[in-house]
């Protein structure tokens, strides 16, 4: 059984990809084939940090590159092979053994990047925008003035086009709570 949460931890669990059902049961939905599986407590420390394989596979690609001076193709192979063999790991042995939960439509929903946003507080979703939308355009002008030549402009493209994603959500967000 788990406790009363409050909405900001309901957000939290969100960002994850878990909602609490009827029943109190924590559910992950797994976003690509949109299954639900039920997650006890002691899971949930493995999912947050299996959240942050992205931020590890970044930052292996960035250690690789700038500080060890490999080429940018190599540590970009490193970086996605960790991907990989996490991403296989998670879905051949973890949620193999986790029971499969019936998730709905709306369930399924609640847990996207965009709903998220939608129900954050709408002061801390502005704060959001512009601390995202400042970044995005400091990070522009760098790339401008530095004139990056090959390896690196493909690194700050990259970092770039995450930026102008999630600020796009972040637009999306204050714009559906209006």
């Amino acid at each position: 059984m788990t406790k009363i949460l409050t909405p900001e931890e309901v957000r939290a669990l969100a960002t994850l990809s878990i909602f609490v059902d009827k029943r109190k049961r924590y559910v992950y939905v797994d976003r690509f084939t949109k299954q639900g599986y039920q997650i006890a407590q002691k899971d949930l420390n493995f999912l947050r940090n299996f959240s942050m394989r992205f931020l590890i596979a970044l930052f292996v690609y960035i250690v690789g590159f700038s500080l060890l001076n490999i080429d940018w193709w190599v540590a970009a192979l490193t970086a996605i092979g960790g991907l990989a063999v996490s991403e296989l790991f998670y879905r051949l042995y973890f949620l193999k053994k986790l029971p499969e939960v019936t998730v709905k439509a709306e369930d399924a929903k609640s847990v996207s990047w965009l709903h998220i946003q939608i129900s954050e507080d709408k002061d801390k979703l502005r704060k959001k925008l512009i601390s995202f939308g400042l970044l995005t355009v400091i990070s522009f002008v760098f790339i401008i003035i530095a004139g990056y030549e090959g390896e690196y402009l493909f690194t700050m493209a990259a970092f770039q086009a995450y930026l102008f994603f999630y600020t796009g959500v972040l637009i999306y967000g204050l714009y559906k709570k209006k």
